[in-house]
């Protein structure tokens, strides 16, 4: 039954977001190592403009080929390195339409940042989120090349990197965050978790912060059976990267919202952060999208998870 909720919903999703943009090829904006720049630190800071906002582009390792889009907002100029923010759809999910069901193309317009969607494989499609970044092609080791193309490609600050997901591609957030390989400065993530001490044990100290509803149906909060493998319960889970981050134990949770209540960690090893709210009555949704889904559950409005995600990150604009 939480199989069928989770498709029904993603299918809502996709036709919900059908109107959205979808990228266009276009040439790609690469800088040359042996041209001069206004930022050294970027080599795709070469100051050649795009024709609009939206970008197709794909990555091939091995024989299998993703897709990917990427937004730049409209101050885009190609000569000032922009931070990055890369935004993982879920389970059967599609990247432009998540782009738009977050709102996060809006974000970026409004605080001058990239957007670098993804696109999983598979059919349904699916980011694997067991197979670890050493093994080549995995979904782990797409997403780590694909930093690597990213901030090779593109005016970003590699120094300032997020990402971002939702679903199964929350887990992936976990998943990168367990490898230890990325230069990803902090991590938001809605409606699952991962942790597998013998994978994450060795990986520095995470930043991130969290959203799980306590009525999710496709996830549940307290552990249990999903469309792709059973779950612990999201206390016990986030308890862990706690531990892993070195945090203080039992932290007090607050009342942030009249149906919301925010657990944030102290003292985390390296400065790491920790930051988890908890969605009395929620679904599996994304708090704060911009239309809801009945058929996962009560989306709340009281907190916007793009923006928090954006301030957490330290990309809002004052």
């Amino acid at each position: 039954m939480r199989r069928l909720v989770a498709l029904a919903g993603l299918l809502l999703v996709l036709s919900a977001c059908s109107d959205d943009p979808e990228p266009t090829p276009s040439a790609s904006p690469s800088g040359s190592a042996d041209q001069p720049s206004a930022d050294a630190s970027s080599a795709g800071c070469d100051g050649q403009r795009l024709e609009g906002t939206d970008v197709a582009r794909s990555l091939t390792i091995g024989d299998t080929t993703w897709k990917y889009g990427v937004h730049v907002p409209p101050g885009y100029d190609a000569r000032t390195p922009l931070p990055v923010v890369y935004l993982y759809h879920g389970l059967g999910g599609e990247a432009t339409s998540t782009l738009g069901y977050t709102d996060f193309a809006n974000a970026a317009n409004t605080s001058n940042f990239v957007v670098v969607t993804p696109q999983a494989n598979g059919d349904p499609t699916t980011w694997d989120v067991v197979t670890p970044v050493t093994e080549k092609g995995s979904d782990v080791d797409f997403a780590l090349q694909l930093t690597k193309e990213v901030t090779k490609d593109w005016c970003v600050d590699p120094d300032r990197q997020y990402a971002a997901g939702v679903s199964n591609g929350s887990a992936m957030m976990f998943a990168m965050a367990c490898s230890g390989a990325f230069d990803i400065q902090a991590y938001g993530a809605v409606a699952a978790t991962f942790y597998v001490p013998d994978r994450c044990g060795d990986a520095p100290p995470m930043s991130f912060v969290y959203f799980h509803g306590t009525a999710d149906e496709v996830v549940p909060f307290d552990g249990g059976e999903t469309p792709l493998f059973p779950v612990r319960a999201v206390p016990d889970v986030l308890a862990d990267w706690a531990e892993h981050d070195g945090c203080r134990p039992d932290p007090a949770p607050t009342q942030a919202e009249s149906d919301v209540e925010l657990t944030t960690w102290s003292g985390c090893d390296d400065g790491a952060r920790m930051e988890a709210y908890v969605v009395d009555g929620g679904g599996h949704t994304w708090p704060g999208a911009p239309f809801p889904i009945p058929i996962l559950g009560k989306t709340t409005n009281t907190v916007d998870a793009t923006d928090v995600m954006v301030d957490f990150f330290g990309l809002a604009r004052s």
